[in-house]
C-alpha cells in the first residue's frame, strides 16, 4: 500500500487509486495532514494562465497545465483578460498565444514585467495538435516552475 504523501500526491496528478474495501477505513489522502501542508504550500506560488478555451483542445491543454502546475505545488489561475489587479501575487505568467503576449506587453508595468517569471506561446488550441510545440511548452513549464518555487522559498 502506498503511503499517505503518495496517495495525495496521484490525486493531485487526476488519478484515483483503487483502494481495497478493508483497507478504506483509513482517512483519505485529501483530508491527511501531508494533503494540508501541501496545500497551504501552494498558496504561496501561484500562476497565471492567460488563455482563450475555445475549443475542446484547448480546454483539455489548458487543464493539464493547471494539473502539472499543481504537481509542482503551484496555483494556477484562468483568465481571459490581464491587468495588474489580476495579477495580484502571481509570481508567473503563461500568456496562450501571440495578442495575449502583446497584451502583457501593454497592460503591465515593466518592472511587474520584469519580476515576473513568465512564458509566451503559441495558442493553446494550436499547441494540443502539434506534438514538438507540447514538448517545448512543458519543458517551458518546467523553467517556470524551477523560478516560481525558488521565488516563494
Amino acid at each position: 500500500m502506498r503511503d499517505e504523501a503518495s496517495l495525495a500526491r496521484l490525486e493531485e496528478m487526476g488519478f484515483a487509486v483503487y483502494v481495497p474495501r478493508g483497507v478504506r477505513s483509513a482517512p483519505s489522502p485529501a483530508a491527511s495532514p501531508q494533503a494540508a501542508r501541501s496545500r497551504e504550500t501552494r498558496a504561496g506560488a501561484r500562476v497565471v494562465l492567460l488563455a482563450r478555451e475555445d475549443s475542446k483542445a484547448a480546454r483539455a491543454l489548458v487543464a493539464g497545465v493547471k494539473r502539472a502546475l499543481a504537481f509542482a505545488r503551484i496555483d494556477g489561475d484562468v483568465v481571459s483578460a490581464i491587468d495588474e489587479q489580476q495579477l495580484g501575487d502571481a509570481k508567473g505568467l503563461v500568456a496562450f498565444g501571440e495578442a495575449f503576449a502583446r497584451e502583457v506587453g501593454v497592460g503591465i508595468s515593466a518592472t511587474r514585467q520584469a519580476a515576473l517569471a513568465w512564458v509566451a506561446t503559441a495558442d493553446a488550441g494550436t499547441i494540443a495538435g502539434q506534438p514538438l510545440a507540447k514538448r517545448a511548452l512543458w519543458s517551458e513549464l518546467k523553467r517556470l516552475a524551477r523560478t516560481v518555487r525558488a521565488g516563494t522559498s
